[in-house]
């Protein structure tokens, strides 16, 4: 269970409380506590480190959950889509832009990630030949 805002709490910690209790609440949509994690993309650990909250999750973590879920970020900490672009547009922020910045730097994540996997792969495969003699 996520630990309740108390004195000695700082505004961080009681967002993290607030993110574990919304895992909390997703995850009880789901067949199964194992489901819900293969969804989201996270491990058993960090789940009960953001439930617990006790954990800093990277803005990354968080895209990663939400696309998981097919939610936005907003949607994930519990605010709906409108009251954000409604007080964003307040001060002149496009949320639009936001979402489409935000996409572009989760596909370039990915790709990033799938180079890397392909030369790792391609270096373990190059120390395995025989090496030339001279």
């Amino acid at each position: 269970m996520a630990p309740k805002a108390g004195r000695g709490r700082t505004a961080e910690k009681t967002l993290a409380s607030v993110l574990g209790i919304r895992l909390e609440q997703l995850a009880a949509d789901h067949e199964d506590l194992a489901s819900f994690l293969a969804k989201v993309g996270i491990s058993p650990g960090t789940y009960y480190l953001l439930v617990k909250g006790d954990a800093n999750p990277t803005l990354d973590t968080l895209e990663l959950i939400a696309k998981g879920l097919g939610l936005s970020v907003w949607e994930l900490l519990g605010l709906n889509d409108g009251v954000v672009k409604k007080a964003l547009d307040a001060r002149d922020i496009d949320l639009e832009a936001i979402k489409a910045s935000s996409r572009a730097r989760v596909e370039a994540l990915a790709q990033l990630e799938s180079q890397r996997v392909e030369f790792k792969k391609n270096s373990m495969m190059q120390a395995k030949r025989p090496g030339k003699k001279a």
